[in-house]
This record gives C-alpha cells, sequence and structure tokens, in this order.
C-alpha cells in the first residue's frame, strides 16, 4: 500500500505532462514539405492594381457611409 502511495502520484504527474505535449504535437499540424518557402502567401482576394480608378455608381445610386444610406439588405 505504502509503494502505491508513493509511486501513484508521479505516474499521474508523468501522464499529464505526456498527454500535454502529445496535444501540442497535434494542435501544431503536420510539418510543411522541405521544399515549401517560408511563411504564407495565399491571398483571398487578388490585390487591386494602383492604376485602376474605382467604379462609378450607377446614375441614381447613394451612398453615405456615415448613415449606411443606400446600402442593400443583407441576409443577417
Amino acid at each position: 500500500m505504502v509503494a502505491v502511495a508513493l509511486l501513484l502520484p508521479p505516474l499521474l504527474l508523468c501522464g499529464v505532462i505526456a498527454l500535454g505535449r502529445y496535444e501540442e504535437r497535434l494542435l501544431r499540424g503536420p510539418a510543411p514539405p522541405p521544399h515549401a518557402a517560408p511563411g504564407r502567401h495565399l491571398r483571398a482576394v487578388p490585390d487591386v492594381p494602383a492604376h485602376v480608378p474605382p467604379a462609378p455608381l450607377p446614375e441614381g445610386a447613394r451612398n453615405d457611409r456615415r448613415t449606411g444610406e443606400g446600402r442593400g439588405r443583407h441576409a443577417a
């Protein structure tokens, strides 16, 4: 009984530490392939060239940024 009382807490501590390291390894995700460039270079929307002017509003359309007038309704 004394052996169990002395060995059980360190064994439980080692188990908790091992599970924590395992979880960190899972959350880190897979390693990138060796030929991959460092960093992320993805773009959800391509950049607009600086020389392209903004599209004009259709005639009769209103666009007031302060009040939100002229905005269409959204699904939310």
